[in-house]
């Protein structure tokens, strides 16, 4: 999968806010930052699991870990795209405050990451089951989200 650069700038083109509104705006920004820097720690952690893995690939607690922190990952990470669909976007898209080339881009995106997710569900079918070959083990580790 190719990795695409990511717009972090935003170009908003809505004129001025009703008083109410941007109070709203913020506390979705803080909400949604503190998500992020949640998602970042669990990503660590996973990537911490998945160097003890490579290290001992038998290690059925490194693993049992891995799986439970990956389970978590994907949890926060949907709720988290369902959060930002619901109200970023489609607050965005409702005032006209988001241009819509970037809109299409995150909306492309989106269906991306679900599609990984989707994939990445069937290759781990809860958080009971342990991948039973090295190659499971591997293929659950080389797509593990980056971020």
């Amino acid at each position: 999968m190719e990795a695409t650069e990511v717009t972090t700038q935003m170009t908003f083109r809505c004129s001025s806010l009703p008083e109410l509104e941007v109070p709203m705006i913020n506390t979705m920004v803080t909400c949604l930052g503190s998500e992020h820097r949640r998602l970042n720690y669990t990503t660590v952690q996973l990537a911490f699991a998945a160097t003890r893995l490579a290290s001992d690939p038998g290690a059925a607690t490194a693993n049992r870990r891995a799986l439970r922190v990956w389970e978590e990952i994907r949890h926060d990470l949907w709720s988290h795209l369902q959060i930002e669909d619901g109200l970023v976007h489609s607050w965005g898209e409702a005032h006209h405050a988001i241009a819509g080339a970037l809109l299409d881009t995150l909306k492309n995106e989106r269906q991306e990451m679900r599609k990984l997710m989707d994939a990445l569900r069937a290759l781990s079918s809860g958080p009971d089951r342990e991948p039973q070959t090295a190659g499971e083990r591997s293929t659950l580790s080389s797509r593990a989200p980056s971020g």
